[in-house]
């Protein structure tokens, strides 16, 4: 069996954490698309705040919570 992945707002670069679109400014459910997906690479099975470019940098928005383990939408390369 193959599997693949959807162009979904949820891998979509125009996603914000409030889980509206940037580009179009609306507010979106995960599993919507439109013809303008940028796809980001982004979560997977081992994404976490340990590999994350944000984590114990000024960047993180969740600093007080960040820990090895931990995920939350502002994950980044």
């Amino acid at each position: 069996m193959s599997l693949s992945s959807n162009n979904v707002c949820f891998n979509c670069e125009n996603l914000t954490a409030s889980f509206s679109c940037k580009k179009h400014d609306l507010s979106v459910n995960l599993d919507n698309y439109c013809s303008d997906h940028n796809y980001k690479k982004s979560l997977n099975k081992t994404s976490n705040c340990g590999n994350c470019s944000k984590f114990k940098t000024d960047n993180c928005p969740n600093s007080n919570y960040a820990s090895e383990g931990l995920l939350c939408f502002s994950w980044s390369l």
